[in-house]
């Protein structure tokens, strides 16, 4: 055998031993890309946490590898899924809203707060502006029982139309706490949205029609957002007063992004991401207007957020995270 014919073999046979050990490695590196296990959503049914859910399960899915998957949960059903670990995240925990049940969760370890979003929350009862400027004297929510013919409509049995919160959120329990405080019983006709898209599709088709209204009302929304709402004064709240008859103003809460205690043992750079996470109402409440404005989907808000908010969530990230993210985001 000539020597080069020798040197031949022996570069095909460590060609092919590099060839094989690449092969391997990228096996080895799909199969562990392939044993992330799957990061579950609460899908809250309201616009901002819709869209928040969808910011951040694009990041973990492009950005850091994780199956992702959301499914349908309200402020209150998605702590038994956590107890069970059948849900992993939420986006948007408002804690003073359901403090007891909070508490309880964190107490009994199926949760671990995780990071905090939309510190400049706020709600509240609400008129809108033209009804404020037409009524100068309706001031606060004392004021209601002067004003009751305002807000009669033919199906207000006499009284104020009042529209509450969603069924099933802890303010629809506040609220009505609130009308007992105020002694409000007698004046105000109570109607239930039966949703989130209810009562802003109710605020926004009466405003439309420069009606009058009177209900509650939070930010952010895209509707708090677009719309000028004059909140109704209250006295100023304090734990004092919240811890009885609640005949005061809303807190600004303290909204809570919590991950369940095994997935926070499982995937600290998943914690480390939402511990970084910066997302503030005036942002939440133009992603919503987009998205409305536009007729698209949660999912579409969020691709558009990413595109078009580089600065701000490449921050959370890390550099090769935000690298796969931008490299998702191109390919479209």
């Amino acid at each position: 055998m000539t020597k080069k014919r020798k040197f031949r073999q022996i570069a095909a046979y460590v060609l092919g031993a590099v060839t094989a050990v690449a092969i391997l490695a990228l096996g080895m590196a799909c199969t562990a890309e392939e044993e992330k296990e799957k990061i579950v959503f609460a899908d809250l049914n309201w616009e901002s946490a819709e869209i928040q859910t969808r910011i951040a399960g694009y990041i973990l899915e492009h950005g850091y590898g994780y199956p992702v998957e959301n499914v349908v949960a309200d402020t209150t059903s998605q702590f038994p899924a956590f107890e069970n670990d059948d849900v992993h995240v939420s986006m948007e925990v408002w804690v003073d809203n359901i403090e007891d049940v909070y508490n309880d969760a964190v107490a009994a370890g199926s949760i671990v707060p995780a990071g905090v979003t939309l510190p400049d929350n706020w709600q509240g009862w609400v008129i809108p502006k033209y009804v404020k400027d037409a009524n100068p004297g309706l001031v606060s929510v004392t004021d209601i029982p002067d004003y009751q013919d305002v807000f009669v409509t033919p199906d207000s049995n006499g009284k104020a139309r009042f529209v509450t919160c969603i069924p099933g959120w802890g303010c629809e329990l506040v609220n009505q706490k609130k009308i007992d405080a105020y002694d409000l019983g007698e004046t105000l006709d109570i109607l239930s949205p039966g949703s989130s898209a209810g009562l802003m599709s109710d605020l926004e088709g009466a405003y439309g029609r420069q009606e009058a209204w009177l209900g509650y009302m939070w930010a952010p929304t895209k509707v708090a957002g677009e719309l000028d709402l004059y909140v109704l004064d209250e006295p100023p709240h304090t734990d004092e007063c919240w811890a009885g008859d609640q005949a005061c103003a809303y807190p600004t809460v303290d909204i809570r992004i919590v991950v369940s205690k095994a997935l926070s043992e499982r995937a600290p750079e998943v914690v480390e991401f939402f511990g970084n996470w910066e997302f503030e109402s005036k942002t939440a409440g133009a992603v919503e207007a987009w998205m409305k404005n536009n007729n698209e989907t949660p999912e579409a808000a969020a691709v558009w957020y990413l595109n078009n908010n580089r600065d701000a969530w490449s921050g959370w990230v890390t550099s090769d995270a935000a690298e796969k993210v931008d490299e998702a985001l191109a390919e479209g």
